[in-house]
């Protein structure tokens, strides 16, 4: 009986290789009559039926083959795409990590159960799965760069890519990932340098220089942006994205009239874009308010299907001009919808705010980066160290810190670089160590482990062309402390306003999801003051690196502090530093269109026109 069962078994799989599945069923059909329970048969039946789309007795085929052979890899792994067909993913993630109990690891399987995995969101398992195999082939390695990006574990991805484009430079799909890997991990030269080989690999089409336009506008290369997007439109891009770039780029280029020309082209394609509307309201002309008002109002009103992003985006468009146009009740209304639509979508991505963790992050800082810390010796620069002496601008956001760096940019040594995150993955890198076990606590880490940090940090910044640089993201004032001991020729300032005026900005703005306690009074309030306390820390250090400016003191004694300011730089004051608003330099922040104005002191005392409307303001 045994042979004649194994000969049913071999004719039915090899009718089924060549397509003869009718002839496979019957051949399976006749083993069971011979032998009911033959696992074999009971699968070879379940294949047959998933190949004819017949997912529930497939089902019951495969389970049935698995009751009788649980630990058979092959019956599991087409249980789990068998659920997935159903649309059970729990059940077929579940018959995966059984599976995977079970290949050990096999070569043929390993690889086709992580990438399954991968697919049904379960990167953790399917590097686990992979860490089994000694030596993994190409194939296998972009498996595992996949997984490693999709825990954001940009920099492994990156490694891995590296090394594979290396291996095979002419495959584009390759570079294509490396470029996306490296510009989530803001190495901006590697990302661009990999696209452009990825275009050569490729007949480029519209939409590949449109994203590489998107590239180059995000690393703040605004030239390049634009000609890659004339190419795109050459090749017939015509979306709503396209336009809305293009007037990006004009505006930096502070050519609001081709701006607003493609912004035009924007809303006639998609009438309510919310980046095109955003941009459209800052550069509106007070004549132009009363009609773009109502033309947005009514958009609100007839978008019942936008998502939470375009419906903050345009709340907050709208909230600008009617503050503009003095009508700050409806002003007010559409930022608590502005506010409330953010808010939503940060508890959606369980993303809130937790006031405890700041607090936890605060007096851990204060801890670590103590008074002995501050005394200790300066990190020794090697001679082959590249020399630098950035300027680091901090506070929060709103708080003045364009308008600082616009004034210190008026030195012809100076290079604005504006919000450079190189000190944040060089921090980020620093806590990953230390978690693992690879770094010791900053008290204890010794000069060489330091001069390394201080070369991470600089491989993170961009090409920039002067040795005297800015850096104006603003919550590096969480990393004055290691900035100090790390870069003993930087100038620190810390930047103060009123709590009032900074939150009441925050709350008008439409920040990303990293500022994720900007949409309710109470978070704002603490943030602020955990900001202020650590602040307070740094100063209380009385380093002759650090300075401290209030934003109301500079912008009602332009002159007196902006002259500390400049001297405190290192840099012989002249009045040419208060002519920023002349300079045709670009600035990639909400506050461009400010830093083209002469100082003024209009926004002091701003939060009063809301105080009726919004009475946290004055209750907090």
């Amino acid at each position: 009986m045994e042979q004649n069962i194994n000969q049913l078994i071999a004719d039915a799989e090899a009718a089924a290789k060549a397509g003869e599945i009718e002839q496979a069923e019957k051949k399976y059909l006749a083993a069971l009559e011979v032998d009911p329970d033959s696992a074999s048969a009971h699968y070879g039946l379940g294949t047959i039926a998933m190949q004819c789309n017949q997912a529930e007795h497939a089902l019951k085929c495969l389970r049935r083959a698995q009751t009788l052979e649980p630990e058979a890899v092959d019956i599991a792994y087409n249980l789990a795409h068998c659920y997935f067909q159903l649309g059970d993913p729990r059940q077929a993630v579940l018959q995966l990590q059984h599976a995977t109990k079970f290949c050990k690891a096999d070569p043929v399987f390993c690889p086709l159960i992580a990438d399954f995995l991968l697919r049904l969101g379960e990167p953790t398992a399917a590097i686990q799965l992979l860490s089994r195999l000694q030596v993994l082939p190409p194939s296998e390695q972009i498996l595992l760069a996949r997984a490693q990006a999709a825990k954001a574990n940009w920099r492994e991805a990156v490694s891995i890519l590296k090394r594979l484009n290396s291996v095979l430079p002419d495959d584009a799909k390759l570079a294509n990932d490396l470029a996306v890997a490296a510009g989530r991990l803001r190495d901006y030269d590697t990302s661009i340098a990999s696209f452009e080989r990825y275009l050569t690999l490729v007949t480029p089409t519209a939409k590949d220089y449109l994203r590489f336009a998107d590239l180059l506008l995000i690393a703040q290369r605004a030239d390049r942006c634009e000609k890659a997007l004339k190419l795109a439109i050459e090749l017939g891009e015509d979306s709503s994205e396209v336009f809305v770039m293009q007037a990006k780029v004009a505006r930096l280029n502070a050519d609001y009239s081709a701006a607003n020309l493609a912004l035009d082209k924007a809303l006639e394609r998609t009438a309510n874009d919310g980046q095109a509307w955003t941009m459209r309201a800052e550069l509106a002309e007070d004549t132009q308010l009363k009609g773009l008002i109502e033309l947005l109002s009514a958009e609100l009103n007839q978008g019942d299907e936008l998502d939470l992003q375009h419906r903050a985006l345009l709340n907050y468009a709208l909230a600008d001009m009617q503050d503009r146009a003095e009508n700050y009740k409806d002003a007010a209304d559409s930022l608590l919808a502005a506010n409330e639509a953010q808010h939503q979508s940060l508890q959606d991505a369980n993303n809130t705010y937790q006031p405890k963790h700041t607090e936890q992050i605060v007096d851990r800082l204060i801890e670590k980066f103590n008074r002995d810390m501050f005394d200790s010796a300066d990190v020794q620069i090697d001679a082959s160290s590249t020399s630098v002496q950035p300027i680091f601008i901090v506070g929060m956001p709103r708080s003045g810190t364009t308008l600082v760096e616009r004034i210190i940019g008026q030195n012809s040594q100076v290079f604005n670089a504006g919000e450079q995150e190189a000190m944040e993955f060089m921090v980020a890198d620093f806590n990953q160590k230390t978690l693992a076990g690879n770094l010791p606590e900053p008290h204890l880490i010794s000069p060489h482990q330091w001069s390394e940090l201080r070369e991470l940090y600089l491989e993170k910044l961009p090409e920039i062309s002067k040795p005297i640089f800015t850096d104006k993201l603003p919550h590096n004032f969480r990393h004055v402390g290691i900035i100090h001991k790390l870069l003993p020729e930087a100038r620190i300032v810390q930047l103060h306003r009123d709590w009032q005026d900074v939150c009441m900005s925050v709350y008008s703005r439409a920040f990303t999801a990293g500022h994720n306690y900007a949409n309710h009074w109470s978070d704002l309030k603490h943030f602020y003051s955990e900001c202020e306390r650590l602040m307070a820390h740094w100063s209380s250090m009385n380093s002759p690196r650090i300075m401290d400016l209030k934003y109301e003191d500079l912008v009602e004694n332009p002159e007196y502090y902006a002259k500390q300011l400049v001297e405190f730089c290192g840099f012989e004051w002249n009045e040419s530093y208060l002519d920023f608003h002349q300079s045709n330099s670009k600035s990639f922040t909400f506050s461009e269109m400010q830093v083209r104005q002469p100082i003024a002191n209009k926004r002091v005392g701003r939060w009063q026109k809301y105080a009726d409307h919004f009475p946290e303001l004055s209750e907090l």
